[in-house]
């Protein structure tokens, strides 16, 4: 118990994430961060810019034992900080289409299983300037705490949508100008090759079967990596990295 009688125990209707990047870029999206905690022994540069930051956003903090951040963190590995969140707020499609600009790339997700794969891929995409994630899931909410550890914290940069029907929301963003491309393993054009257009959806599949038969037909066309022939594939997070920043060009900021 700390404060008047608050307990540690995450609650239901919370999320929990730690380490000193992921609390930090939580913070500075302005995501709705409930509270901070720091162990007592925390200290340097890294803890005083959170510290910085919690204060800015009116959030409040405290200092517990180690052993108690780490039971609320769920690991040892919490770097001295764990912030307790409120949920993440899913975009919908209709108003992430709407305040597009012109150029702009969007990723689509066709049943990408290991959450650890959506969390780097999330990264790239933030990195690399796109406008939106859509996800394709069968239940459950994406932005869990994996996610996010696996984003270091860029999740909260980008606008993520859930959706249980892709292939009409690639329809929708077809009717927006968009130019659907698919990840393929095997046929298709050489990503470097493409005359990308200004607006375009970049589509990977399930780690083991790659796209669904219903969503590479909704697709404009299939574009590949060319690797050594010694290589037959490479893992769907880093392969969407490639696209994205190949699709993004040279020179775009």
């Amino acid at each position: 118990m700390i404060n008047g009688g608050e307990t540690l125990q995450k609650r239901d209707d919370d999320q929990v994430v730690w380490g000193r990047h992921e609390v930090a870029e939580a913070l500075q999206a302005g995501h709705p961060v409930q509270r901070v905690y720091f162990s007592r022994e925390a200290s340097g540069e890294h803890i005083d810019k959170i510290k910085e930051l919690a204060q800015k956003r009116g959030v409040r903090f405290d200092f517990i034992e180690v052993g108690k951040l780490g039971k609320l963190a769920g690991t040892r590995a919490h770097q001295d900080v764990v912030a307790r969140l409120s949920p993440v707020r899913l975009a919908s499609l209709e108003d992430v289409l709407a305040g597009l600009e012109d150029e702009c790339t969007i990723v689509a997700l066709d049943q990408v299983r290991h959450l650890r794969n959506v969390g780097m891929i999330a990264r790239s995409a933030a990195a690399a300037g796109a406008a939106a994630l859509l996800f394709s899931s069968r239940g459950g909410h994406p932005l869990n705490d994996e996610v996010v550890k696996a984003s270091s914290g860029a999740i909260f940069h980008l606008p993520v949508i859930q959706t249980t029907h892709i292939g009409r929301d690639l329809e929708k963003m077809q009717q927006a100008g968009f130019w659907i491309y698919g990840l393929a393993a095997a046929g298709g054009e050489d990503l470097f090759q493409v005359d990308w257009p200004k607006r375009r959806v970049l589509v990977a599949g399930n780690e083991s079967k790659g796209l669904r038969p219903a969503v590479q037909k909704a697709t404009d066309a299939l574009v590949r990596i060319p690797m050594a022939p010694e290589v037959e594939s490479l893992n769907v997070a880093v392969a969407m990295s490639v696209a994205l920043f190949a699709a993004r060009g040279p020179g775009v900021s």
